[in-house]
């Protein structure tokens, strides 16, 4: 383990968007001793969300930082449910009751705004150690000079830090400013998230999955039976069990979803069953015509970008390395980005006097891992069996696999971050660290 420098500088840190990869890059540097501020272009009102799930290789940094994670109201899952499309009859189980036990950490599941208010408290309360991080709203990022590490917003104002973090999304004013132009196409299937209420399908009489604690699949595979593999249905418990969270998908061809992400105008109950009525399960379908919160998710393939760096800014999540939900890794990696940046401007290191080096560092670091998590959901599209959990292996087969590029359980849980980085920080003494 490398030994504390005495050279080490709170940095003046600017993150750009105040999302789950804004709130934890933020919690990670406050912890490391930096002066924190999110700029973020409104101020959450009025958001929905859906579940969002985060497996060992995201809790443990969650625990790491001392977040309240109970605050968040998760459900620790126990199963992954396989189900046949028209019937709903169990077709394999993958059980998650060693979860805990084999890699040290909860598999979560979160909804989205819980998990983002349970982060933000974290960043912003006094408690805790670090100077609070400081919250500006209303301030959406027009350009970044990442060798000056100067912001301007559009409203006018300008801003200058030591780094600068974009973690503004799949449309990324930041990633922009650094050049990177994304090659990217829509996806061949299309979502419609929605959630019912625990007490209200019960009420209704309605099929109660929340009782096993599980993620439950419906299709997702060509069977001959006529139903295309890109109809597909997860659900999820969050919110301490008192909510159930769908992901719909079916193929683009059937919709008029053009946007790329999240739409905020609701769909009707007609419209978000369409797709569905004719074939899929009578239980969940049911489910489904007493739902809320029925929002369009248009899903866009993007290759991998050429970099994430440049001068004093970053960038991370889905600005960094937007990907397909097949493997349910969206929220791990964008953590797994900021807890990268905290163990690097870390007091275990010189990059604070260094910010360019230590920016190149992270992007060797985090770049390749992440990168093979986006191949692996867009796989994962086709062959739900690519899919982390299903794709589980005894250990000499998950060897085998990892060698072949597939990705496994193994491979994300038992990583080693901290390792990693003071593998490869003496390489970067090059540009100037000296470590």
């Amino acid at each position: 383990m490398p030994s504390a420098i005495p050279t080490f500088v709170p940095l003046n840190v600017a993150v750009i968007g105040g999302g789950l990869g804004g709130c934890s890059a933020a919690i990670a540097l406050r912890r490391q001793g930096h002066k924190v501020t999110i700029y973020e272009r409104r101020d959450f009102a009025g958001e929905v969300g859906a579940s969002i799930s985060c497996a060992a290789n995201g809790g443990q940094w969650l625990h790491e930082w001392g977040v309240d994670v109970p605050s968040g109201k998760p459900v620790d899952l126990k199963k992954l449910i396989m189900r046949d499309w028209r019937t709903g009859d169990v077709m394999s189980v993958y059980d998650l009751g060693e979860y805990k036990k084999t890699w040290g950490y909860e598999y979560y599941m979160f909804h989205r705004q819980e998990m983002h208010t349970m982060l933000f408290t974290c960043a912003t309360q006094q408690e805790g150690e670090g100077e609070p991080v400081k919250f500006v709203p209303f301030h959406k990022c027009a350009e970044v000079d990442y060798d000056a590490g100067v912001i301007t917003f559009e409203n006018g104002n300008k801003v200058t830090a030591d780094l600068i973090i974009g973690a503004d999304g799949v449309s990324s004013k930041v990633r922009a400013s650094l050049g990177i132009v994304p090659d990217l196409k829509p996806a061949d299937l299309t979502c419609y998230r929605c959630n019912i209420e625990v007490d209200r399908l019960r009420e209704l009489g309605l099929e109660d999955y929340s009782v096993t604690s599980a993620i439950d699949y419906w299709g997702g595979q060509d069977k001959g039976d006529g139903i295309h593999k890109y109809f597909k249905l997860v659900l999820a418990p969050c919110s301490d069990g008192k909510l159930l969270s769908f992901y719909n998908f079916f193929p683009a061809g059937l919709s008029d979803h053009h946007t790329e992400g999240f739409v905020v105008k609701e769909a009707t109950q007609d419209e978000l069953c369409e797709p569905f009525k004719d074939t899929l399960d009578p239980k969940v379908l049911a489910l489904l015509q007493n739902s809320i919160d029925r929002m369009p998710w248009r899903l866009w393939i993007h290759q991998p970008y050429p970099y994430w760096v440049k001068g004093k800014a970053v960038i991370l999540g889905d600005a960094a390395h937007p990907m397909l939900p097949n493997q349910s890794q969206g929220a791990c990696q964008a953590i797994e980005d900021a807890a990268a940046l905290g163990i690097i401007f870390s007091k275990d290191y010189n990059f604070t006097t260094n910010v360019e080096a230590g920016c190149k560092l992270y992007e060797e670091i985090r770049k390749p891992r992440a990168t093979k998590v986006q191949a692996a959901s867009i796989r994962a599209t086709d062959d739900i069996n690519e899919r982390i959990g299903f794709s589980s292996l005894p250990e000499a087969e998950a060897r085998a696999a990892f060698k072949q590029g597939k990705l496994t359980v193994e491979e994300m849980n038992r990583y080693q971050m901290k390792e990693h980085v003071a593998e490869l920080a003496p390489t970067f003494a090059s540009f100037g660290a000296k470590i």
